[in-house]
């Protein structure tokens, strides 16, 4: 049905079309560019009805009156402004408007209390969601608004959502929406961002969550059981002496039992990532970058039991990725009698960490490297600059001769 370049015209005097036992109408890709305002008007048996992708710029007043219709596609009409009222639509149960052009939610949206998916992703000029108008959607399943901002407690009265993707404005909303769960589970899958319009596209994991240019100094946080885990430009002034420190990243080990992937990025203030006992033991990859102030990656914090001459081990051990770039203040990974022991490490990068003189990480893969160099469990590191390498330490005697030949430098 591609190209058709379908109008649906019809001469005043013929009445619309009268299909009343009509059910389907698929519509979707015919280049229709516009509806017939009375088109709708005898097709009352009409259940779903398909028009997306079409360069449509109005709907006609006559779907606000298909009160059997379960499903209205809209998505991809890029010219589309505005949607007829959905007020008697009392048992619409899908309603798609993704990469539409409206600039406000359906009229009468609030009252299609069968909605069990609504989609309102990539809609530029839809900032947000009034508050209370999906309060009473309490059959929605799947909310998928991308970008727009929605309400943390009206979020969280949706007993029966499984999939949600959308923007809450700030931490205290991420903080009502997991309060108002009241000990439910959370959503099967979940991208969640918190503040400003982020950038990251590639998300690996189906539990995501990102902060962009967050207060968190001033906010607890509240985190559920995320896999991934972004932050970016956040102001997160915490001490070791600060009770907040332990509150950052590591609330208890069980909030953060599934954690997978953490970046942060452009966290001026953050001095610390880790205490000792709450590194969330199934991450596969940890990168942080640009953050001036960051001294160390496992800290210990005030009171910490530990004696003077026994090693520490940290264990990570499904870590793949190991990155650290652009942190001039950075002086080490852990404390000096302490070691990371990462059997899976497949990448290290260190770029501009001009103060680290140490890397502290127990790789049981060296043995095997110097039995089987190009074997599988080879990491790959990268540097910059390359002058760095001759001055770190590492505590594996044999590490330096024994990893550089797969060396490389970052671009």
């Amino acid at each position: 049905m591609e190209n058709w370049g379908l109008q649906l015209p019809y001469p005043l005097e013929i009445l619309p079309p009268k299909c009343p036992m009509l059910t389907t109408l698929l519509f979707s890709g015919c280049n229709i560019q516009s509806i017939p305002e009375g088109f709708f008007k005898h097709m009352h048996g009409l259940k779903i009805l398909d028009l997306s992708a079409n360069p449509i710029k109005n709907l006609p007043d006559s779907i606000a009156n298909l009160k059997n219709l379960t499903a209205l596609l809209l998505r991809h009409c890029r010219s589309l402004e505005k949607v007829p009222s959905l007020s008697k639509l009392k048992v619409l149960k899908e309603l798609n408007l993704e990469a539409t052009s409206i600039k406000e939610i359906p009229c009468g949206m609030e009252n299609l209390l069968k909605l069990n998916y609504l989609n309102l992703n990539g809609i530029g000029d839809l900032y947000e969601i009034p508050d209370r108008a999906l309060s009473k959607l309490s059959c929605l399943q799947d909310l998928i608004v991308g970008e727009t901002v929605i309400s943390g407690e009206d979020v969280g009265g949706l007993k029966k959502l499984e999939i949600l993707k959308g923007r809450f404005f700030d931490l205290h909303n991420l903080n009502a929406y997991v309060q108002a769960l009241h000990g439910r589970e959370e959503p099967l899958e979940y991208i969640i961002r918190v503040g400003e319009r982020g950038w990251v596209e590639q998300i690996n994991t189906r539990k995501y969550i990102e902060l962009c240019g967050c207060n968190i100094y001033t906010n607890q946080i509240i985190l559920p059981h995320v896999e991934e885990l972004y932050i970016k430009e956040c102001n997160l002034n915490c001490s070791e002496g600060d009770p907040r420190f332990s509150r950052f990243i590591l609330i208890s080990l069980s909030t953060f039992s599934s954690l997978k992937f953490l970046d942060i990025y452009n966290c001026k203030s953050i001095k610390k990532l880790f205490s000792p006992n709450c590194l969330p033991l199934n991450l596969q990859e940890l990168s942080a970058s640009e953050c001036n102030m960051l001294e160390e990656i496992i800290a210990i914090e005030l009171g910490w039991n530990q004696s003077e001459k026994a090693t520490m081990e940290f264990h990570l051990p499904q870590l793949r990725l190991f990155s650290l770039w652009n942190l001039p203040k950075l002086k080490s990974i852990c404390s000096v009698n302490g070691v990371i022991v990462c059997d899976s490490l497949e990448i290290i990068e260190v770029r501009n960490c001009p103060k680290l003189k140490r890397m502290p990480l127990n790789l049981s893969q060296l043995d095997n490297i110097r039995l089987q160099p190009s074997g599988p469990l080879s990491p790959l590191i990268c540097i910059k600059p390359e002058e760095w390498w001759e001055s770190v330490e590492w505590d594996h005697p044999n590490a330096k001769s024994i990893l550089e030949p797969l060396l490389r430098s970052c671009w």
